[in-house]
């Protein structure tokens, strides 16, 4: 038995999952984020599926609700049920060996994205000198949504946004955008 702990706001879509492999399914949610996108995929059962919705927009946040998740998963859940967290973020690394060294298989899976896509729009931030890049959050998500032809899709253009920031392409902070290249 499997048990999926998918971190939503990393990955952007569930339309490249099989959910049905899941007994159950627990999807976090970043508080910007008001639907989730599962594709034109259909399942012929019911999906057990728990969704916890993040009330607050803070760095981390959903990072620190989904290992709580984690932890008191590890405790309820039978001993045969197994751990998959479903993230691009390599931050669960080191919780994701504590879990299985304390006898709970785990494992992190991680989505393929279109790494052409990405390449674009790194490849159209750099073109441009560090002074002419978009220096506001707002700036930068308005970038990603014209070069990546994603205006109107929130959910796409937090994911380009969260895979930038994973790639350490840039950071953001209250006071704006940072480039590391």
């Amino acid at each position: 038995m499997k048990w999926a702990f998918i971190d939503y706001e990393n990955i952007g879509c569930l339309s490249k999952l099989d959910l049905s492999v899941y007994e159950k399914v627990i999807v976090f949610v970043g508080a910007k984020q008001p639907k989730i996108d599962f594709g034109d995929k259909k399942y012929e059962s019911p999906i057990n599926l728990v969704l916890i919705q993040i009330k607050a927009t803070q760095a981390n946040n959903l990072d620190f609700h989904l290992s709580y998740y984690l932890g008191k998963y590890t405790q309820e859940a039978a001993s045969n049920v197994s751990f998959e967290v479903i993230t691009n973020d390599n931050g669960f690394t080191p919780l994701i060996a504590h879990i299985k060294g304390n006898g709970r298989s785990c494992k992190q899976v991680k989505m393929v994205n279109a790494s052409g896509e990405i390449s674009k729009l790194i490849h159209s931030l750099k073109s441009k000198p560090k002074e002419k890049r978009p220096q506001k959050v707002v700036s930068l998500r308005n970038h990603i949504a014209s070069h990546m032809k994603a205006k109107g899709n929130e959910v796409a253009i937090q994911n380009y946004l969260n895979q930038l920031v994973n790639q350490n392409v840039l950071t953001v902070s209250e006071s704006g955008v940072q480039y590391k290249c």
